[in-house]
């Protein structure tokens, strides 16, 4: 029977336990994540996972953030205006239900302030975890609406530009997500390359088998986890345009002709 030390056990609470306490907290309308925030933008919020995964958030879905170091909290309110940044002092997460209305009333507040009623929601935005053929669809569905809103100013003639623009960009979304998937034979090769070359180097006249099968079976592997890291980053650039979009077409929409 394994008899695990007392004070290892010790050792290993004390180390969860600091680890969960300087966790960050991000809240959206639909979870609550806690991570650890590796960088902020006004488009993307970058988290690392407690498991070790790195995640990106459309910024424009982010309701809360609550930090656990306090020297951080005024740097990354100025990176992101639109979002509340806070110390996290345990106060209580707001149930689901109030989540989902803050977006709406937080469109009130911006309409009371710049004297405009509030816009409606013409199109939908997209789900979190959406994928190009309903991005492709909302596009076709907001230049729908635009041009059955019977108007021709600048901003309306712009924002079907962009729409018909951004439609362009994600028919080339797959062919770019091919090429990716190049990265298997590649760093495959790469790594097979490096292994024989090491194998070589150490006794070039009987060249160890080892270095090129461990890059034959690293190589592939690396290239694999490459390739879907830039896919995954490729969808969500594409995802966090269209909803851009979507709410620019809202708001247009509602705003006096």
């Amino acid at each position: 029977m394994l008899v695990i030390p007392r004070t290892f056990v010790l050792g290993m609470v004390v180390l969860l336990t600091a680890t969960t306490a300087v966790a960050d907290t991000v809240i959206t309308a639909e979870e609550v994540i806690f991570c650890r925030i590796v960088s902020a933008d006004t488009n993307f919020v970058r988290l690392k996972l407690p498991q070790g995964g790195i995640r990106m958030l459309n910024t424009r879905d982010v309701l809360e953030i609550r930090l656990s170091d306090s020297s951080r909290v005024a740097e990354l309110a100025a990176q992101l205006p639109g979002v509340r940044v806070m110390l996290d002092s345990g106060q209580p997460v707001p149930p689901p239900a109030v989540r989902a209305e803050q977006p709406r009333q937080e469109r009130v507040r911006e309409a009371r302030a710049e004297d405009r009623p509030e816009y409606a929601v013409v199109v939908e935005t997209l789900a979190r975890n959406a994928l190009p053929a309903a991005m492709a669809a909302r596009c076709r569905d907001m230049g729908a609406v635009l041009c059955a809103c019977g108007r021709s100013n600048d901003t309306i003639f712009d924002l079907f530009r962009e729409v018909d623009s951004e439609q362009q960009a994600l028919r080339a979304i797959w062919p770019q997500v091919a090429m990716y998937s190049l990265y298997v034979p590649s760093v495959g090769l790469l790594g097979w390359t490096i292994g024989s070359l090491i194998s070589f180097a150490s006794d070039p006249c009987e060249p160890n088998p080892v270095g090129p099968t461990v890059g034959c079976i690293a190589g592939p592997i690396v290239g694999a986890a490459i390739g879907a890291s830039q896919s995954v980053n490729l969808i969500a650039r594409h995802r966090g345009r269209v909803n851009d979009l979507i709410r620019r077409v809202n708001r247009a929409l509602a705003s006096p002709p």
